[in-house]
C-alpha cells in the first residue's frame, strides 16, 4: 500500500507546496534581473556561481536544468559583461570553471537584495525560528543533491588567494583552500 502524501493543514501536498515555494524564490530572482536590466537566466546563473564559488559549465547546466551547449553563450555574455571569468582545471584540461569576478559579486549583492526582500515578504508568516528550521530541513533534502550535481572537484586557485566559503556542497574533503 502506498503511503498517503504528507499534507499541510490547508490540504496541499508537501511536494506541491515545495514546488511553489521554489517558484516564489525564482520569480523574485527574475524580478531582480528585470530591475538589473539583464536576462533572468544570466542572473540565476550568476547567483548559482556565487553560491558555489564557481562551477564547471556542466554543473551549472545541471543546476539550471538546461542543455550544456546553452552554457557557452550564457558564459560568453557574463564574461563580456565582466561578471565571470573562465579558468581551465589544472588536473583536467577539458573542464572549464566559471568563476564570479569582483564585479559579478557586487552585481549579485546589489540585485539579489531585491530578490531577498521579496523572499523575506513571502516567508514573513514564519517566525525566525521556524524560518531557520525550514532552511535546515530543506538543507537536509537539497544539499545532498547539490553535492552530487556539483561534484567536479575544486576550482583552480584564484590569484587573490581568497579562501572559499565554508559549508558549500561540491567541494570534496581535502580540497585546497582556494576559491575561483
Amino acid at each position: 500500500m502506498t503511503p498517503s502524501p504528507i499534507r499541510s493543514p490547508g490540504g496541499f501536498e508537501l511536494g506541491y507546496l515545495a514546488l511553489h515555494a521554489g517558484r516564489l524564490v525564482q520569480n523574485a530572482a527574475e524580478e531582480a534581473a528585470v530591475e538589473a536590466g539583464m536576462p533572468a537566466m544570466d542572473l540565476l546563473a550568476l547567483y548559482m556561481l556565487g553560491e558555489h564559488d564557481g562551477l564547471t559549465g556542466g554543473a551549472l547546466a545541471r543546476l539550471l536544468r538546461v542543455q550544456q551547449s546553452s552554457i557557452t553563450p550564457l558564459a560568453d555574455r557574463l564574461e563580456a559583461a565582466g561578471l565571470i571569468s573562465r579558468a581551465r582545471d589544472g588536473s583536467d584540461r577539458r573542464k572549464v570553471w566559471l568563476c564570479p569576478t569582483a564585479s559579478g559579486r557586487e552585481t549579485l549583492l546589489r540585485t539579489m537584495d531585491v530578490a531577498r526582500d521579496a523572499v523575506r515578504v513571502a516567508f514573513a508568516p514564519l517566525s525566525p525560528g521556524s524560518a531557520a528550521a525550514l532552511a535546515a530541513l530543506l538543507g537536509d533534502v537539497v544539499e545532498p543533491w547539490l553535492a552530487e550535481v556539483t561534484r567536479s572537484g575544486p576550482p583552480p586557485a584564484a590569484p587573490s588567494g581568497q579562501p572559499p566559503r565554508a559549508g558549500r556542497p561540491g567541494r570534496p574533503p581535502g580540497s585546497p583552500d582556494t576559491a575561483c
